[in-house]
């Protein structure tokens, strides 16, 4: 799988990566159902793939959530999940169970989606089709993260554009 894909699916579940600058993970109020542990660690591990790519992947992609708070809504029937990302340097930093309280971006996906996205051999195309078929959102929760959503909507244009 390219470096690429992978990074960008992570950036958006929140997309996912977990370095602390002390070189610690960090995941706080994890007072959580075993789905939902077994979920969480699943984006760890995954997250730990993206932050070892972060700083080659294309600024259109990781640069509007340099250094951002996120929240990741995982749906599924028991209910849902809200995870909040941190970024810093580009990179993620911490998990939070119960959602940061002033993000910049929400996105939203079924679990299944989010399960699809991380095992997938094409996570970025992916992560595309599932917006495409709207079991993935995400939307800008104030005026800048909506300007920042729209540049990433805009380089998925892009590259459908491009057939990449």
């Amino acid at each position: 799988m390219t470096p690429r894909p992978r990074v960008f699916f992570v950036l958006l579940l929140a997309a996912l990566a977990l370095t602390v600058p002390a070189g610690a993970l960090v995941v706080e109020n994890a007072d959580l159902t075993p789905a939902e542990v077994k979920l969480l660690f699943a984006m760890r591990e995954y997250t730990l793939t993206y932050n070892a790519y972060a700083d080659r992947l294309p600024g259109w992609a990781t640069g509007p959530f340099a250094n951002e708070e996120i929240n990741l809504y995982v749906t599924s029937p028991d209910g849902v999940l809200v995870i909040g990302i941190t970024f810093h340097d580009r990179k993620i930093v911490q998990f939070d169970a119960k959602g940061c309280p002033d993000p910049i971006v929400t996105v939203t996906a079924d679990a299944a989606t989010v399960e699809e996205v991380m095992v997938s051999e094409r996570p970025l195309d992916t992560f595309r089709a599932a917006m495409r078929h709207g079991t993935a959102t995400i939307e800008g929760e104030n005026l800048i993260g909506t300007l920042r959503t729209g540049l990433v909507r805009f380089g998925f244009g892009v590259m459908d554009l491009l057939r990449l």
